[in-house]
């Protein structure tokens, strides 16, 4: 199962921990989508608590063109890679704070990578932007 699962209905990203504890899991949708020339890399989050920046075409907004309209086709609980996948600390000013983060994100991909296609296969639902996340269908 997903390290994280992307809440839509609380707006945040949640910890596989919390699903754990109760020994359920919730039906959750996997989202996958094109990688754009447009990709913004230091889109910072409240959802992930901004833990990481984010990378988004860079005309779209997570809350009105992602979230919205995948409540608005019923979903619920969401896997996003740039949100459930811890992503580079994206400044290029080394610290230690910095090194830290992406020292966490080569650990974690080292397992959450190469299960990526359980997660697919796992996904009540599997949706597709062909245009880049959160461009129309």
């Amino acid at each position: 199962m997903p390290r994280r699962l992307w809440d839509l209905k609380s707006n945040r990203v949640v910890d596989n921990d919390l699903h754990t504890q109760s020994m359920l899991y919730p039906l959750f949708w996997a989202i996958t989508h094109s990688w754009t020339n447009d990709m913004k890399p230091l889109a910072m989050t409240p959802i992930n608590q901004y833990q990481w920046p984010i990378p988004l075409p860079g005309d779209i907004d997570l809350e009105r063109d992602v979230r919205a309209e995948l409540l608005s086709f019923g979903a619920e609980y969401v896997w996003l890679d740039v949100l459930c996948l811890r992503q580079h600390s994206g400044t290029q000013k080394p610290n230690d704070h910095n090194s830290t983060l992406d020292s966490m994100k080569q650990n974690e991909w080292k397992i959450d990578v190469p299960t990526i296609g359980n997660i697919y296969r796992a996904a009540e639902r599997v949706v597709r932007y062909f245009n880049g996340l959160g461009r129309p269908f």
